[in-house]
């Protein structure tokens, strides 16, 4: 069995914006041919941004869907089952996709002042986070998360790869 830690999510999410390809920190393991078992709040640009990059790296199986706009959710269903070939079930509310079986990670790529509730609750339900920049809307929201994220004791990732991309390095230096 090969057990996956922060390290490697941490190198794969560098490489991938969500590439969630981790384990919980509770010290599991899973069979290598094992998928991520993977949920999208939030289906507009950046969300399928971080799917398909995460489909790409591998690892992961997309399950499931969570948009408000009926149109970005039936979108992205297409567009994951025709990357992965099968169709992922989808949800208008969060709350609802948090309740899938064998969900182990989520993105969460809803706009910024709606991170902070579905980030609590899947903390809630011992899910790994990859959350889209910035955390939270404001300074009470993100110590709420913080917190939360303390207390579950999860791999929490938040969207800053791109600082670490070698043409950002490239700019920077």
């Amino acid at each position: 069995m090969k057990a996956r830690n922060r390290r490697s999510f941490l190198q794969q999410s560098a490489l991938a914006t969500a590439a969630l390809n981790i384990l919980p920190s509770a010290g599991l393991s899973v069979e290598a041919n094992d998928k991520l078992k993977l949920g999208l709040i939030g289906c507009g640009w950046y969300g399928m941004v971080d799917v398909e990059a995460a489909l790409k790296v591998g690892g992961v199986e997309v399950i499931a869907l969570c948009d408000v706009d009926n149109d970005n959710l039936a979108r992205s269903a297409v567009r994951v089952e025709k990357l992965q070939g099968q169709r992922p079930k989808t949800f208008k509310h969060y709350e609802d996709l948090l309740k899938e079986d064998g969900l182990q990670g989520v993105i969460i790529a809803t706009p910024p002042h709606w991170h902070a509730l579905p980030f609590i609750a899947a903390l809630e339900r011992r899910v790994d986070i990859n959350c889209e920049k910035p955390l939270a809307y404001d300074i009470r929201e993100g110590q709420a998360m913080v917190a939360a994220a303390q207390k579950a004791g999860r791999i929490v990732q938040i969207g800053f790869q791109r600082r670490q991309s070698p043409a950002i390095r490239q700019v920077r230096e």
